[in-house]
């Protein structure tokens, strides 16, 4: 094998890698999942303001939308990794900012008197999570390729 061989081979690795890195943050980010999920983001959140079946109802089927669109994202991405510790504290972190975010619109809709508060809540949240995985994608990226948010 010559030098030339030799680092051929190594930048064809390395385009390989690029490849599946591109793969792996384009489906972290794909607008079905963030769509489904930020629908059964606002069906648990707005139960608060349904009357006892219906808020039952809203919440199982909330959480099955959630949890189904996760199962379907797991099973056909293209290419899996393991989280990093970090990784999974940045997004408990992500979790918390949306839960302070929902309470606090709650709240304030509550002292401001508006109707249905927790439905006006769940919709801004619901929003603020679809706006936040586009705009922090280039930090799932930089936690893709291992070298921490960007």
């Amino acid at each position: 094998m010559t030098a030339y061989d030799a680092q051929t081979a190594l930048d064809a690795i390395q385009h390989r890698q690029e490849q599946t890195l591109d793969a792996y943050v384009r489906h972290a980010s794909s607008r079905p999942y963030v769509i489904v999920s930020a629908l059964g983001l606002f069906a648990v959140c707005s139960s608060f303001d349904l009357p006892s079946p219906w808020s039952t109802a809203a919440v199982l089927a909330g959480n099955g939308m959630a949890l189904g669109g996760l199962y379907v994202h797991q099973r056909r991405a293209p290419v899996r990794r393991k989280t990093s510790g970090s990784e999974a504290l940045f997004y408990a972190g992500l979790a918390v900012a949306l839960l302070a975010l929902f309470w606090t619109v709650a709240i304030g809709a509550h002292f401001l008197g508006l109707p249905a508060r927790h439905t006006l809540a769940a919709a801004v949240t619901a929003v603020a999570a679809v706006v936040a995985s586009y705009a922090l994608r280039p930090v799932v990226e930089g936690f893709a390729r291992g070298n921490g948010p960007r």
